[in-house]
């Protein structure tokens, strides 16, 4: 574990000094640029190799070979630990950075030399958060990870909207630790200990309770549900190509690890958290796809997807949740299982997705859909990339996706398990709003593989992209993402053996109740369904190849005869051909139809435009052009946020009196908060 920790560091340091100016005298510039480049692909190959080191820590883990590092034991076990939760984790998260790290090994060493540096230290910080063994070191990598949020989104100072976004991701991160402060303190005058297997040993009552919210609560915000969820679709579209998928596919993975803990550590909850949980996860599951499926340009829509897959995994929890208050270990395995396959399905295809795009907004130089026509013919192996991520993510077939989201709404199902009737209300909106998400991604991605991968590619863009080769390094990485997706579906009982072993501390051997044999799967429940992803993979490519067999057995040669005609565009007269089916003109139903959600804004304007003559010499004539935008909003940044910026600002204002310059009154301002926590702490430990 340690050596995995070192060599991390290595790769910080590497980045570091890959990005200094030298010390000695200045050399010849090419061999500077060879130097920063030799040491930022050596960062980015120690950064690899560290994640691969941690997939090693966590396998062991898996297989019940705790492993403990102790720094201290003042008021506890003070260190690190793995165990077959954080282990888990640690082979999910790591599985998924080496071959992002893999990915930008040969091209992001030439644009950006000290990026590797920034991504090592959000590895640090996660796998410090996975191995943390007590609330201590939960918080220094918790904050540790808020920081390297901030040095990530605000990395690429080009790009619009990073000061927003990295000051965003920095203000909600300092609020989920906040908020996990509070509530591991609140448990701790309980139990008396900061080990977080035992923070809820002798917690109960009220006090218990809210502890619980407030941890949830801190951990829902890293993950982006709704309404903590207004930085994320920012700040990962602000970010620089290899760092989107580090943070959106590795780091964030500590919110759910932070909620499967809390589980573990705290047991049942009360039953109005699991209701509003399942609500809230169906909520932010809906919202996040509907913002997704009209986003005009690549990076926004991945991004908002985020929070889509952040509904759809903790709808999974939720039902969890749900299980852990009606005492029914089943229930609560269905749900951590559909859970932890959503966060792998995630994990892999979201990875994916911003690795490829990342190789084509660069080729390009742009990320918008309706200029991204036909990126397999130019990008091959990046434009398939993004083929099989958006299939995933839409939960189709023959990917990762389909079993896990499938695994989801069959663990919505068991709500009639469930005495409780405001529960089985709950559990059943939330499976109505899944359900709707999972259809509305198919839409959503299907403009993406329909109208942005394949296509034929603009003139200027296939111009401007070849004189961009992706290096061996890029290809490789897509290659390993892309397998994943597709082997995890391909051998999904594998992968439900793995999660069932992860959780076992928190529902026994219940969890291998989700394979009803060899290559069949359920949700945990024997006779309530079954499916095989494994026997689709022989099963629909055979479909496909009889079919194949009979067209070409009954058409003869007048299979391949081809017949050139002018394309139909339109019955109606005057309408010019040529022109496809744009991106923005596929979602427009979408913004119809959800205009309530989206707050659609339709402006019909007039423009004028100038034509013949020259510029400048007064005889052009002046035709007027109609221009018709449209935009969507968030409703819960319109409603929420902006009417509290007021009263942000008037505490700003009156927080600025206290800052008088002076070091005797900021050494009294910590004294007395000091004092005010250690009244509190003890009133509580009192009771």
């Amino acid at each position: 574990m340690l050596i995995a920790f070192v060599v991390l560091g290595v790769a910080v340091l590497l980045g570091w000094f890959a990005g200094r100016p030298a010390a000695t005298p200045p050399a010849p510039q090419r061999d500077t640029t060879m130097s920063a480049r030799a040491l930022s692909r050596l960062s980015w190959a120690a950064g690899a190799l560290g994640c691969v080191l941690f997939v090693a820590v966590g396998a062991l883990g898996l297989a019940g070979d705790a492993q403990t590092v102790s720094i201290a034991d003042l008021l506890g076990p003070i260190g690190l630990r793995v165990d077959p939760i954080s282990g888990l984790f640690l082979v999910i998260a790591f599985g998924v950075a080496a071959p992002v790290a893999i990915a930008a090994l040969a091209g992001d060493a030439d644009r950006r030399p000290r990026l590797p540096s920034a991504v090592a230290f959000v590895l640090i910080a996660t796998a410090l958060v996975l191995c943390a063994r007590d609330l201590f070191v939960l918080l220094i990598g918790w904050e540790s990870l808020g920081f390297a949020f901030y040095l990530s989104v605000g990395f690429d100072r080009s790009r619009p909207g990073r000061p927003r976004a990295s000051v965003l991701a920095m203000g909600f991160s300092k609020v989920s630790g906040a908020a996990l402060l509070l509530g591991g303190l609140l448990l701790a005058t309980q139990s008396h200990t900061l080990t977080l297997v035992d923070l809820g040993h002798g917690a109960g009552g009220p006090l218990a309770s809210l502890a619980y919210a407030i941890l949830v609560f801190a951990f829902a915000t890293k993950v982006g549900l709704v309404p903590m969820h207004v930085w994320l679709p920012p700040s990962y579209a602000s970010a620089p190509g290899p760092a989107r998928a580090v943070l959106a596919g590795v780091a964030v993975n500590v919110g759910f690890y932070g909620l499967w803990r809390t589980l573990d550590a705290l047991g049942a909850p009360p039953a109005w958290l699991a209701g509003t949980v399942l609500v809230i996860a169906g909520i932010s599951a809906i919202l996040g796809i509907t913002h997704a499926a009209v986003h005009a340009n690549l990076a926004s829509l991945i991004a908002w997807s985020s929070v889509e897959n952040a509904g759809v995994i903790v709808a999974g929890f939720g039902v969890a949740l749900v299980g852990a208050v009606s005492h029914s270990t089943p229930m609560t395995a269905a749900g951590l299982i559909a859970g932890t396959a959503q966060v792998c399905a995630h994990a892999l295809g979201k990875s994916l997705l911003f690795v490829s795009a990342a190789d084509i907004e660069a080729a390009v130089g742009t990320d918008d859909l309706d200029r991204l026509r036909g990126v397999v013919r130019i990008r091959r192996v990046s434009g398939i990339g993004l083929m099989i991520g958006s299939l995933t993510l839409a939960g189709l077939p023959l990917t990762a996706g389909f079993a896990s989201e499938w695994l989801t709404l069959e663990a919505l199902m068991q709500q009639f398990r469930t005495d409780d009737l405001a529960l089985q209300l709950c559990t059943a909106v939330s499976a109505v709003l899944v359900a709707l998400t999972v259809g509305v991604a198919g839409i959503a991605f299907v403009r993406v593989i329909g109208l942005t991968v394949f296509g034929r590619p603009h003139a200027k863009v296939r111009d401007s992209a070849s004189h961009h080769r992706s290096p061996w390094s890029q290809t490789a990485g897509v290659v390993l993402l892309a397998s994943g997706c597709l082997a995890a579906a391909a051998f999904a009982p594998g992968l439900i053996r793995l999660i069932a072993q992860g959780i076992t501390p928190i529902v026994g051997k219940t969890g291998f109740g989700a394979l009803a044999g060899s290559w069949v799967l359920q949700p945990v429940y024997p006779g309530f369904s079954a499916l095989s992803p494994s026997w689709l993979w022989i099963v629909i490519p055979s479909y496909v190849l009889v079919i194949a067999l009979m067209t070409l057995a009954f058409s003869g040669r007048r299979m391949f005869a081809v017949r050139r005609v002018p394309a139909w565009t339109s019955g109606s007269r005057g309408i010019a051909g040529g022109k496809g089916y744009t991106s923005f003109g596929y979602a427009n139903p979408i913004r119809k139809v959800l205009a309530a959600l989206l707050l659609t804004r339709h402006e019909l304007r007039e423009e004028e435009e100038r034509t013949g003559g020259q510029v400048g010499d007064g005889r052009g004539v002046r035709a007027a052009r109609l221009g018709y935008t449209v935009d969507v909003v968030d409703v819960v940044e319109r409603y929420l946020y902006r009417p509290m910026v007021p009263v942000f600002w008037a505490l700003v204002h009156a927080a600025k009196r206290l800052q008088s310059g002076r070091l005797d009154a900021y050494m009294a301002y910590m004294l007395i908060a000091l004092l005010a926590i250690v009244a509190v702490v003890t009133s509580l430990a009192s009771h």
